[in-house]
């Protein structure tokens, strides 16, 4: 992939545009934002949400610019779990549980409850953690995969599943 410019934010975050050569979609990374910074945006309606239907996205212990890197510490990757318009539902999944909002029993994302587990052990606020998303991919499971393979994050208990279609 080429990084092929930045773009800055009103919100002083970035949108770097990436694309692989013989590929005419254009990818962008959206952020990072810490876990707070979005909440506290929520009824904002120029501060960029995570788009509905496909993307994946990146949970990281420090900030990044353009597209994340192992230099961000990151935490977890994920996307949506099939061909769901729930990627943005994904996500709320996920920051419910980072806080603690699951059970003995019951849960709605596994990262986040690994993470939340992790924040405790750490005495970390998990508001402080960064999340930015990769929207307009062409397969999410292979962006997915690719981005898993080349940041190696900590607390993914699990390869993500390979794609069915382009055998990633």
């Amino acid at each position: 992939m080429l990084t092929v410019g930045l773009l800055r934010k009103p919100h002083g975050h970035y949108i770097g545009k990436d694309f692989t050569l013989g590929e005419t979609k254009i990818m962008n990374w959206i952020g990072p934002f810490t876990i707070v910074e979005v909440l506290d945006k929520c009824l904002d309606d120029s501060f960029p949400r995570a788009p509905e239907g496909e993307g994946v996205y990146v949970i990281s212990q420090k900030c990044w610019r353009g597209k994340p890197t192992k230099e961000c510490i990151p935490l977890y990757v994920g996307s949506n779990t099939g061909k769901t318009k729930r990627f943005r539902t994904r996500i709320g999944d996920l920051i419910a549980d980072v806080f603690g909002f699951f059970g003995e029993e019951t849960g709605h994302h596994s990262g986040g409850i690994s993470l939340h587990r992790w924040c405790r052990q750490e005495n970390l606020n998990p508001k402080n953690l960064y999340i930015g998303w990769l929207q307009g991919c062409n397969c999410v499971r292979c962006s997915e995969n690719s981005i898993y393979d080349l940041l190696k994050p900590i607390w993914n208990l699990k390869r993500p599943q390979r794609c069915r279609d382009h055998k990633s």
